[in-house]
């Protein structure tokens, strides 16, 4: 199942929101916003590439249904981002800490200049390959997914506002 989100933010300039987009502060202090519990694997700049490996467990449980197919009443995950600085693109995927050969996400995302900030877009598709059920845990991960990129952009804006 395929998404996009688009959230914009300003004043900020796409170099800003860069610098603030891979901040660690920024990043703890959002994740704490938004209910998900991180822990930083590897966070590496090499010629001018950003490469930032993160796990991730979101501070509420799945659905008693979802739950019993897959195993697991939370849904963890190792995030993988690369991106090249300045060029306002790079990519996510994602590694789901239970049924790993049955899901599939990944996607990019971008930052693009909008009047006085930017707009970051981000794009994916997450594929879970069960039987019969896979598109009703698909819209349940989706939903979860644009819900929090909703509740970070709102954060997002708020931090902006008070530097």
């Amino acid at each position: 199942m395929k998404f996009k989100c688009d959230h914009r933010f300003g004043p900020v300039s796409v170099a800003d929101y860069e610098n603030l987009y891979f901040d660690e502060d920024f990043n703890i202090a959002l994740c704490k916003a938004v209910g998900l519990h991180r822990e930083l694997v590897t966070r590496e700049i090499k010629d001018g590439r950003v490469h930032r490996v993160v796990r991730v467990a979101p501070d509420r449980e799945v659905p008693g249904p979802v739950a019993k197919v897959i195993g697991s009443n939370r849904l963890e995950y190792t995030e993988t981002v690369d991106y090249v600085l300045g060029s306002g693109r790079g990519t996510w995927s994602t590694l789901s800490s239970v049924m790993t050969d049955k899901v599939d996400s990944r996607g990019s995302f971008a930052f693009t200049t909008s009047g006085d900030g930017v707009t970051r877009t981000i794009e994916g598709e997450i594929n879970v390959k069960i039987t019969f059920i896979g598109g009703i845990v698909e819209k349940f991960i989706v939903d979860d997914v644009v819900k929090s990129y909703e509740r970070a952009a709102e954060f997002t804006r708020t931090w902006l506002a008070k530097k």
